[in-house]
């Protein structure tokens, strides 16, 4: 019965393998099925990589921002017409009008027209929203410990206005603009800092050094 049994096996196979077209069909279906397999493969190993390295790009991003929000914080104390005078704490490159949101915002009788609500505030800093019709219109002032420039008689290029600007040598008006667009985005940390302007050089510094301060 064994024997049969082979026998049978060797004709069929023979029979089979004697047909060419179907040993092309199988071959071809065979053919198929591996570079169907092949393909899944290689997908399935592109679809990790491209997890992986979202996954980085994310991790870089919030380290990124992580470390933007790093600022080394400061203080300063508003009074005079704002809701909820007192002392904050704010972080650096902070504007006036973030800490006037921070104290309530203004109250009605506040003189808004002589403050400059974009101006930077720094550490240590005593800021006075004036009433109207008050005599004290600067809007700011400074601690005990950092003079104002009406008693030094410094300009101080971080509040300046144009005109002020252009009373120092070599500053005209368009360089006067540059400055306080400078401002606008950066503060300025100290008196060299004003080089980083367009326009002003080591000459021009030399010039205007004692009669700036920050």
């Amino acid at each position: 019965m064994e024997i049969n049994a082979v026998g049978k096996l060797k004709d069929a196979l023979k029979g089979l393998l004697g047909d060419k077209k179907t040993l092309i069909k199988i071959l071809s279906v065979a053919l198929i099925l591996i570079a169907a397999l092949i393909l899944r493969i290689h997908d399935e190993n592109k679809a990790d990589i491209t997890i992986e390295t979202t996954d980085t790009a994310v991790e870089e991003t919030e380290y990124s921002e992580d470390s933007n929000v790093r600022t080394q914080p400061i203080f300063v104390d508003i009074g005079g017409a704002v809701k909820n005078p007192g002392v904050y704490q704010v972080s650096e490159d902070t504007r006036l009008f973030q800490v006037i949101e921070m104290a309530g915002g203004l109250s009605e009788e506040a003189d808004a027209d002589h403050v400059n609500r974009a101006s930077f505030v720094e550490d240590g800093q005593k800021i006075i929203i004036p009433v109207k019709g008050s005599e004290n219109n600067d809007g700011l002032t400074s601690a005990d410990t950092a003079p104002s420039s009406a008693d030094t008689g410094l300009i101080n290029i971080n509040t300046a206005s144009a005109d002020e600007l252009k009373s120092l040598s070599g500053i005209g008006d368009v360089t006067a603009e540059k400055i306080i667009e400078y401002r606008s985005s950066k503060a300025f940390k100290s008196k060299e800092d004003i080089m980083s302007v367009d326009g002003i050089g080591s000459k021009t510094f030399e010039k205007i050094q004692d009669d700036i301060t920050v």
